[in-house]
């Protein structure tokens, strides 16, 4: 009688291991082998899934970051809501020299700041002024003589007040006159008990003959550094 012995190439037979038995080893061997090329090929698509992933949201944000800055800033006349109390410290007195734009950039805008000194009831004009300006002060208003789009801003400083008052309050208005009804531009609310300074500011759009005037309701440091109002033209 002969016995059948089954060698697989490359592998030999192990003494005292029946036919059967290496049979099943070699099965098994084939299975791991298998399954470990399997998870390979899992995590291979797994990784080529995250780059295209990655890739992807990259070109969203892009995408994304240019569509903002392609956004230009909306000038029409908008509702501004109550603005929070912010305690700021005063501004510089060559905040004129942020204001005033550059000689050597293109042609002139009109701009002009006002403040009101101590002993005096009155909107004074600040230094440097510009030549040929559209905008100029009459009255305690700035009038606008060209129709354009321009930046309203007013800075206030509030004082310091031991008793309860009435709410303190900044706004910017358009003035009545014939063929226009009196508008408010920006408007900022802020309670009674508001110490330092605060900021307010529109992008607004006045036609030829539009006069703008500041209220302000409370008591105020009367400083060119500390209260102070005043338009720059855009375009």
């Amino acid at each position: 009688m002969f016995t059948a012995l089954a060698i697989e190439k490359g592998k030999p037979c192990q003494p005292g291991m029946s036919l059967k038995q290496e049979q099943q080893m070699n099965l098994e061997t084939d299975i791991a082998t298998h399954t470990g090329m399997e998870g390979e090929s899992r995590s291979s698509h797994k990784h080529l899934l995250l780059q295209v992933w990655c890739g992807m949201l990259t070109v969203a944000m892009v995408v994304m970051a240019a569509v903002l800055i392609s956004i230009k800033p909306r000038s029409t006349e908008e509702e501004v809501s109550t603005m929070k109390p912010v305690n700021v410290i005063p501004t510089d007195p060559t905040f004129n020299s942020i204001v005033a734009p550059s000689k050597s950039i293109g042609s002139p805008r009109s701009y002009i700041q006002l403040t009101r000194i101590l002993g005096n009831p009155d909107w004074q004009k600040l230094p440097p002024g510009c030549q040929s300006c559209s905008l100029v002060l009459r009255n305690n208003s700035i009038h606008c003589t060209r129709s354009s789009h321009y930046f309203l801003y007013a800075q206030v400083t509030f004082n310091k007040h031991h008793v309860k008052s009435q709410t303190k309050s900044v706004i910017l208005k358009i003035n009545p006159r014939i063929g226009r009804t009196p508008k408010v531009l920006v408007e900022g609310t802020f309670p009674d008990t508001t110490e330092g300074s605060v900021w307010v500011a529109n992008i607004v759009s006045l036609t030829e003959g539009d006069s703008v005037s500041l209220v302000i309701n409370g008591e105020f440091k009367k400083h060119c550094w500390s209260t102070f109002w005043g338009a720059y033209e855009l375009h």
